[in-house]
């Protein structure tokens, strides 16, 4: 493998994890929006039936909302 097959072979790679981090940080963006248990458990539902690698990030973040629901409400109590 040639200096610039190698070299070119890095930076497409870099390219596709930043666009696959900056896909993932909008997808939590839109997603904060969801943030009591009945919203998240309403969207966790019409996802429930997919087996995407697109609906395990969002089953992902829903969850991570949970956890963070119920960290602040145990907070505050």
């Amino acid at each position: 493998m040639s200096t610039t097959t190698l070299w070119t072979t890095v930076k497409d790679e870099l390219r596709e994890r930043r666009e696959t981090r900056a896909a993932r940080n909008a997808l939590r963006a839109d997603l904060a929006n969801y943030r009591t248990p009945h919203e998240i458990d309403d969207l966790l539902a019409s996802v429930d039936a997919q087996e995407t690698p697109d609906a395990e990030l969002i089953r992902g973040v829903l969850m991570e909302n949970l956890r963070a629901y119920h960290q602040r409400r145990a907070l505050t109590a």
